[in-house]
């Protein structure tokens, strides 16, 4: 059986009586409200005067010349070489391009229909995105979509305006385009092969449960071709099993393949598989040149959100 807990950091509960369930084929999901909300709270931090020298930075700002560097700059624009040399710490200027092109590369196999919280891992993804791609399109750039599984299922290319964000909406919030396997892979060449602008960013959005080790090569490349960021959306018992003296059943989202756990024999090691994964994911990220923001179901958005940008502002890769 031993053999079998290799696939335990894929596996779900399929019986939780309090786990929320689809009603009638639809996600329950309010855009407005998520989207006032995360508008008012980016209020409280100084995350969206910075969004753009942050978060996307270097493939969609053209060097212009240096400047002398201010305590209110960005650390991470500090040309060290140019400093020395000048006897005084310079930071680079820039021209801002402002026709950014944001893709958000949306992970939409079964995995993202699992949820043991009030929202299911897809239900979250699709108010992040929303939310986030508000922001961009309030900042005059354009937003594109590509949703994913074990195929590319749709595909909104990178434009601005009222109609783009419906759509996105309306697509993110539409359950007969999710489910299916798992192909990362397929959704990154299928990207790399009609995105040649340098101004284009990538928000890969996944829990990233399915990856495998040979998925490396793909986002190295799209790490060394574009601004590249990586979020994982992961649902508490991605993280745990559940603390209860019964015995449960489990099943693999993808063969549909279940076992029956002993959580006090399957606690540890399910523990130690997922710890394993996340690891192998961290490192290719790193190897990547991709930064990686983690996110949990239960939790909110914007702190850990300002936290990442704050960090990439400093200069630090995640």
């Amino acid at each position: 059986m031993a053999e079998n807990f290799d696939e335990l950091n894929v596996m779900h509960k399929k019986i939780m009586s309090d786990s929320p369930k689809l009603h009638k084929g639809k996600f329950l999901l309010n855009f407005p409200k998520v989207i006032a909300e995360f508008e008012n709270a980016m209020h409280k931090f100084p995350v969206k005067k910075i969004l753009y020298k942050v978060i996307f930075r270097g493939r969609g700002l053209e060097f212009d010349s240096y400047r002398n560097f201010s305590p209110d700059d960005d650390a991470s624009l500090i040309d060290w070489k140019a400093s020395l040399r000048a006897n005084s710490l310079l930071a680079k200027k820039y021209i801002e391009e402002r026709e950014l092109n944001i893709y958000f590369l949306v992970d939409v196999s079964n995995s993202m229909l699992f949820g043991s919280t009030d929202k299911l891992k897809a239900e979250f993804v699709a108010e992040f995105v929303v939310s986030l791609s508000h922001l961009v399109l309030g900042s005059g750039d354009k937003i594109g979509l590509v949703m994913f599984s074990d195929d590319v299922v749709k595909i909104l290319r990178p434009s601005r305006g009222k109609n783009q964000f419906a759509l996105f909406m309306k697509f993110l919030s539409d359950s007969s385009f999710y489910g299916g396997g798992f192909d990362l892979n397929k959704g990154i060449e299928h990207v790399l092969r009609m995105s040649n602008s340098p101004y284009t960013v990538f928000i890969l959005v996944s829990d990233f449960i399915k990856t495998k080790k040979n998925s490396e090569r793909e986002l190295r490349l799209m790490g060394s071709k574009f601004e590249t960021l990586a979020v994982m959306i992961r649902d508490p018992l991605d993280e745990n099993l559940p603390k209860t003296k019964y015995q449960f059943s489990v099943q693999d989202p993808y063969s549909g393949r279940q076992m029956i756990l002993d959580p006090d024999i399957a606690a540890k090691r399910y523990r130690k598989n997922v710890v394993r994964q996340k690891g192998m994911m961290k490192e290719i990220f790193k190897h990547s040149g991709i930064d990686l923001l983690e996110l949990v179901t239960d939790k909110g958005i914007v702190i850990p959100l300002s936290g990442f940008l704050k960090q990439r502002a400093m200069g630090s890769r995640m």
